[in-house]
């Protein structure tokens, strides 16, 4: 099973499909983003627990900051 895999940054975003382990190491690889399934944040501890068939897309994000300067 492939899941397209996008991978976003602050010169726009990568794409790539990928199998349930690559995405996976993908999530461990980025673990200041948040993850995005078909568009819901989810928790990092619920990865686990996802049934990816399911699932078709997968936002990284960078995760956001607010505050006053």
């Amino acid at each position: 099973m492939q899941l397209k895999l996008r991978i976003m940054n602050e010169t726009g975003h990568t794409e790539l499909m990928v199998s349930v382990e690559e995405l996976v190491d993908q999530i461990n690889d980025h673990p200041s983003h948040w993850i995005s399934l078909d568009g819901a944040i989810v928790e990092r501890e619920s990865i686990e627990t996802v049934n990816w068939e399911t699932v078709e897309t997968v936002d990284l994000v960078p995760a956001i900051v607010g505050g006053k300067y």
